[in-house]
Order: C-alpha cells, then sequence, then structure tokens
C-alpha cells in the first residue's frame, strides 16, 4: 500500500478541482455527445421505404430481420419492411450506407440498456 506521503500533493491538487465526470444516469445535463457519434438504430422515413431487402443482406451482424408490414405501418411496395434487433447490431452503419432511398438513420441516442429483449427490437 503507497504510503499517504507519496500520494499527498495529487490528492490536494484533485480536491480543489471541479468535478471531472457527471453523475451518469442520475444527472444528464452536461453530457457531451461528440459531433457524428453512431449509436441508435432508427427507421426514419418509413414512406420512402420500398422493402428491397438490401439493408438486410449487408448487415453483417444479421441484426436487421425483414417482416411483413402490420396495419398500422406505412406499406412498402414487396409488403415487407426492416426492424433492427439491438442487441445484435454492431451499429457499424452498411445499412445506412447501402439503403437508396436514405431510409435508415444512426441516431446519437446512445442510451441502450433494456429490461427485456423485446424492448430491444426497433419497429
Amino acid at each position: 500500500m503507497a504510503r499517504l506521503g507519496k500520494i499527498q500533493p495529487e490528492l490536494m491538487k484533485n480536491v480543489r478541482s471541479k468535478q471531472a465526470t457527471v453523475r451518469y444516469p442520475f444527472v444528464k445535463a452536461g453530457i457531451n455527445v461528440p459531433e457524428g457519434l453512431r449509436a441508435r438504430w432508427d427507421y426514419k422515413v418509413p414512406e420512402r421505404c420500398t422493402g428491397c431487402k438490401i439493408c438486410e443482406r449487408v448487415c453483417p451482424a444479421e441484426a436487421i430481420e425483414m417482416t411483413k408490414c402490420r396495419p398500422e405501418d406505412f406499406q412498402t411496395k414487396t409488403g415487407f419492411r426492416p426492424i433492427c434487433h439491438l442487441d445484435r447490431c454492431v451499429i457499424c452503419g452498411q445499412c445506412v450506407e447501402s439503403c437508396p432511398r436514405g431510409v435508415l438513420t444512426l441516431t446519437d441516442s446512445f442510451e441502450m440498456a433494456f429490461l427485456s429483449r423485446d424492448d430491444m427490437i426497433v419497429y
């Protein structure tokens, strides 16, 4: 164990300085989200989706699955729409880059802790 004499100068310097971290998740103000952060997957413009399945084919983690459109969904030409399994997604951005119509996006929402697997699916 280090003697107090050796660490005392560093300890006194840090006692007088302001707090370096935020009490996240209790305090969310003051969190600096970097510009261009790739985080949570989002189905941005469902009206443009044709159901071409390109996003599903290029996903290296097989996190995107094409499912039949539900009655409350916007109906695509093929009758299929993408859903993302966030528990599999590696947030690489291949789906966003390959989508010819700009339907998908990666948001800067980095909070992805869920209580059930059903909550990890983005419809």
